[in-house]
């Protein structure tokens, strides 16, 4: 499985500066001892589980349909150890193209998966230029899907295909994370726009107005990373119940222990 890719295009930059590099000396008298290592991990390891173990049992029904641009979706399935039933598990889009995607949903489930070696959008190939060719594919010649968490087509197309198969189209939930990967102050008032009873829009900004989104300030571009952030600014199970988002119930208020600002 192919190493989780940042983004394809962040909307603005986010420049990285290099850490320095300590001296030999600060090197071998800092150096922190395997079981110091160990204790933290362990902590953080067993808050995540009890974290996930609270907001499943706050579920009333498994049978969901999570349609995510990112691998957030995914890491809510297997995180929450639940059934995945969607055909983006482990995939992501362009922000344009996840628009377009949404808008005819059954239309482009039912176009067939063609693979191609070049993106559309030029920040796509530069990255993969740069990083891990992972396989791509394109729908109905204008949505392309990135299996970023793949090695090759045909484990790509395996888990596309099994997604198809497994989805509830009668209990859609849909999350759209802007900020990257091209996305465009216009995507925000058009993904409100589109008629699903169950849909969430998270951003690092706040955005008044729009009663579908949710601001995370602690934001960063890996989708599972950010899934387990978010989980400390909403309510999630209740989403996933009722479409209703709400940040200040007492498993939010949970989450905000459970899940240190670090995960």
């Amino acid at each position: 499985m192919a190493t989780d890719q940042a983004a394809f295009a962040p909307t603005r930059n986010r420049i990285q500066q290099p850490a320095s590099l300590p001296l030999a000396a600060d090197v071998s008298a800092k150096k922190p001892r395997p079981a110091q290592k160990a204790l933290p991990a362990t902590i953080k390891n067993l808050r995540n589980h009890m974290g996930a173990s609270l907001n499943r049992l706050g579920l009333e029904s498994a049978d969901f349909t999570v349609i995510s641009n990112d691998c957030w979706g995914q890491a809510l399935y297997e995180e929450w150890g639940l059934p995945v039933k969607t055909p983006l598990a482990g995939s992501g889009m362009h922000a344009e193209c996840f628009l377009r995607f949404l808008g005819d949903l059954p239309g482009y489930l039912s176009a067939p998966l063609h693979f191609i070696q070049s993106s559309r959008h030029p920040s796509v190939n530069r990255l993969r230029n740069r990083r891990q060719k992972w396989p791509m594919a394109v729908l109905r010649d204008d949505v392309e899907v990135h299996f970023l968490h793949y090695d090759n087509e045909e484990d790509s197309r395996a888990s596309w295909e099994r997604g198809c198969l497994n989805m509830n189209l009668d209990r859609l939930v849909v999350k759209f994370t802007i900020d990257k990967d091209g996305a465009l102050p216009e995507h925000i008032a058009q993904f409100a726009r589109l008629p699903f009873a169950r849909k969430l829009l998270i951003s690092e900004r706040a955005h008044p107005g729009i009663d579908c989104a949710i601001q995370v300030p602690n934001y960063v571009i890996n989708g599972a990373m950010m899934f387990r952030r978010s989980l400390r600014h909403f309510d999630c199970a209740h989403w996933l119940n009722t479409g209703e988002i709400r940040q200040n119930t007492a498993r939010v208020y949970a989450n905000k222990f459970l899940y240190a600002r670090g995960v």
